[in-house]
C-alpha cells in the first residue's frame, strides 16, 4: 500500500514519526511524506506554556508533541502520480492525488490546536478521523487523561491515541469505495494568550493546594470494600454495605480478587509501597464474622505488580499478575497456598499490557488487556488475544486493538456470568483514573469480532472505583477518594438506560455540567481483513485445564 503523509512543514512531530514507523513495519507498506506548501504553526503562547510545564513539572523528551523534523525530512516524496492513501496532517488546501484521504480531528478542530482548546475549556478528549472510504461516519476514539490539567499530558494521551485509530482505520473493510472527497475544513479555534496563562497558573496552584491537602488530611488514598453474602450480589441487591480495609501510613491496598481455600477465604491485592515507588502482590485473610488479618506480602518484583488474577486449575493454583512495566504476561503458580509462590512460565513477551483478565470462551482461551502504545496512558485501549490453551501461542485479534474508549476499555475485574449474560466489569475513565466500574454485556466474541453493551454501573457517591469481584459469597471493590479512617461504605449498582445520561465520577456530571452517555453497543470490530501483525514471542510452561466466567 502506498501511503502519503501530508504535513506541515511548521509542525513535524514525534507522534507523526510514530505513525510513520507503525506503517512502514507493516510488509508491503510503502511510506512517503509531501510538505504542504503553507504553514499552520503552534501559537507561540502555546509553545511557551509547554516550556513551562516541563520546567515546572520536570518532563525530559520523548513527548508526543517534541519536533523531530529531520527524522520526517527523511522520508522520500510520494513517486507515482496517485497514492493510495493520503493521511492529511496538515490541513492544507490541497493534497497530493489519492484514492483514500483520512483526517484526523480533534475536538471538532484540525490539529494539535484542537487538543490545547480542549484543555482550555475542561473538555473531554475526543478524536474523530474522518475516511473517504466511509463518509457517512468518522472513526472515533475517546482518549483517556493521565492529568487532565496539564497540558503536555493531554497531549500525549489524544496524540498517541490518534496513531492506532489511524491504523485501525486502515486496515478495517470499510462498507462504501472511497469518494475522493477529503474531511471537512473546519475553522482553527482561537484563544487569548492571558485565558491560556491563567489556566496554567491555575493548575500549577490547584496542585500545590493538592499537596496541602495530603499533608493535612493524609489525601485521597486507595483501599478495599468487602462484604459476605452467599445468596446475593450487589448486582442483585442494587445497594450492600462494604466493610473498608486500607493500608498503613507506608501502603495503600487496590485490585481486591477474593480466593477460598480449604474453607478459609482469602483477598488477594496490589498493596503499593511508598517507599518503594511499586507495587507487590498481598494476601489478606478474612473471616464471616466480619475480621480481616493484616496484609502480608507473598509475590514481590523489581518493578511494579498489581491486579492478582487468581484463579485453580488441574488441582494447582496459579496467579496472573499485572506486570506492565516489565513489558510481559507472567504466570506464578502457589507452592505453598497462600504465602508461597513462583513465577512458572512468561506468556507473553513485548507486551506493556496492564490488567490482564483470561476467559475461557467457545473452546480457547481469552485475554482482554490494556497495553500502553507510545505516550497513552494504558487507560483507553483494549486488546485481545487468544490460545488453545493457556500456555499455548497466543494470537493477536484481528482487529487489535478492538476498543479505543476511556470509558469501556479498560479490565476492571474477572468475566462473570449474572442473569443469564456474561459481563466484562470494565474501567470508566473518562473523567478520572478509577472514576467507576461499568458492566459490559459480551454480544460478540471471535476471531475477527468483538461487540460489548453497557448494562450497569457500580456507584459509590464520591468515591471512585475501578475492580469489582465475587467468589464463593465473597464480595470485592476497591474504593478511592479520603478513605483513611472510614469503616465502611454503601455502594449502589443501577442498570443503564440505552443513551440516557449516567452520572460522572466524584459526584460531578460531564465537563461543565454535560451528562455523559453512550450508545447501544460500543463494539468498534466486526470483520477485518488480513493483515499480517507481529505477534509477541512466547514461552511454555505447565499445562492448565480451561476455567470459564464466575459467578
Amino acid at each position: 500500500m502506498r501511503i502519503c503523509l501530508s504535513l506541515d512543514r511548521s509542525r513535524l512531530l514525534r507522534w507523526h514519526l510514530w505513525l510513520a514507523e507503525a506503517l512502514a513495519e507493516v510488509p508491503g507498506n510503502e511510506v512517503s511524506c509531501a510538505l504542504a506548501a503553507g504553514s499552520r504553526p503552534l501559537p507561540l503562547i502555546c509553545r511557551l506554556l509547554l516550556e513551562l510545564e516541563r520546567l515546572v513539572y520536570g518532563f525530559r523528551g520523548y513527548g508526543a508533541i517534541d519536533p523531530v523534523e529531520a527524522a520526517l525530512r527523511c522520508l522520500p516524496p510520494p513517486q507515482a502520480d496517485q497514492v493510495d492513501v493520503v493521511i492529511d496532517l496538515s490541513g492544507a488546501e490541497s493534497l497530493p492525488a489519492a484514492r483514500r484521504v483520512l483526517t484526523p480531528v480533534f475536538n471538532g478542530a484540525p490539529g494539535e490546536i484542537g487538543v490545547v482548546a480542549a484543555w482550555l475549556n475542561h473538555q473531554d478528549l475526543l478524536v474523530d478521523l474522518y475516511d473517504t472510504a466511509r463518509p457517512l461516519r468518522p472513526w472515533t476514539a475517546r482518549p483517556a487523561s493521565g492529568d487532565r490539567e496539564v497540558l503536555a499530558t493531554r497531549l500525549d494521551s489524544a496524540l498517541s491515541c490518534a496513531v492506532p485509530l489511524i491504523l485501525k482505520a486502515l486496515y478495517e473493510e470499510t462498507s462504501s469505495s472511497a469518494s475522493g472527497i477529503p474531511g471537512p475544513r473546519m475553522a482553527v479555534p482561537s484563544f487569548g494568550a492571558l485565558s491560556a496563562l491563567a489556566r496554567a497558573t491555575g493548575t500549577v496552584a490547584s496542585k500545590a493546594i493538592g499537596l496541602l491537602d495530603v499533608l493535612a488530611r493524609g489525601g485521597r488514598m486507595w483501599g478495599i470494600g468487602w462484604r459476605f453474602d452467599e445468596s446475593a450480589s450487589l448486582l442483585d441487591k442494587g445497594e450492600a454495605a462494604f466493610r473498608v480495609l486500607t493500608g498503613n501510613a507506608d501502603s495503600y491496598l487496590a485490585d481486591p480478587f477474593p480466593f477460598r481455600h480449604q474453607g478459609q477465604d482469602f483477598i488477594f491485592v496490589e498493596q503499593y509501597l511508598y517507599s518503594k515507588n511499586r507495587g507487590c502482590i498481598a494476601v489478606v485473610t478474612v473471616n464471616r464474622d466480619g475480621t480481616a488479618g493484616a496484609s502480608r506480602i507473598v509475590v514481590e518484583e523489581p518493578h511494579h505488580l498489581s491486579y492478582p488474577f487468581v484463579f485453580e486449575q488441574d488441582g494447582q493454583t496459579w496467579m496472573i499478575p499485572e506486570s506492565g512495566a516489565a513489558r510481559n504476561v507472567s504466570l506464578y503458580r502457589a507452592v505453598e497456598f497462600p504465602y508461597r509462590w513462583t513465577r512458572e512460565a512468561c506468556l507473553m513477551e513485548g507486551i506493556e499490557g496492564y490488567d490482564t483478565t483470561p476467559f475461557w470462551h467457545a473452546g480457547g482461551f481469552w485475554f482482554f488487556v490494556s497495553p500502553r502504545l507510545w505516550r497513552s496512558t494504558s487507560w483507553d485501549v483494549l486488546s485481545l488475544y487468544r490460545a488453545e490453551s493457556l500456555t499455548g501461542s497466543w494470537t493477536s485479534h484481528a482487529t487489535n486493538p478492538v476498543l479505543l474508549d476511556a470509558r469501556l476499555s479498560r479490565p476492571a475485574g474477572a468475566v462473570i456470568r449474572h442473569g443469564g449474560r456474561t459481563l466484562r466489569p470494565v474501567q470508566d475513565c473518562a473523567r478520572v483514573y478509577g472514576g467507576a466500574v461499568t458492566f459490559c454485556q459480551i454480544d460478540a466474541l471471535g476471531a475477527s469480532e468483538f461487540a460489548q453493551t453497557p448494562v450497569g454501573r457500580i456507584w459509590s457517591g464520591a468515591l471512585g472505583c475501578h475492580t469489582y469481584n465475587r467468589r464463593s459469597g465473597l464480595e470485592v471493590i476497591d474504593l478511592f477518594g479520603h478513605i483513611r479512617g472510614l469503616r465502611e461504605v454503601t455502594t449502589s449498582y443501577r442498570l443503564l438506560v440505552p443513551d440516557a445520561p449516567v452520572p460522572g465520577p466524584r459526584g460531578v456530571s460531564g465537563p461543565r455540567g454535560q451528562s455523559l452517555s453512550w450508545p447501544v453497543s460500543s463494539g468498534l470490530a466486526t470483520r477485518s481483513q488480513a493483515v499480517e501483525r507481529k505477534v509477541p514471542r512466547l514461552r511454555r510452561a505447565g499445562h492448565a485445564r480451561p476455567f470459564s466466567a464466575t459467578e
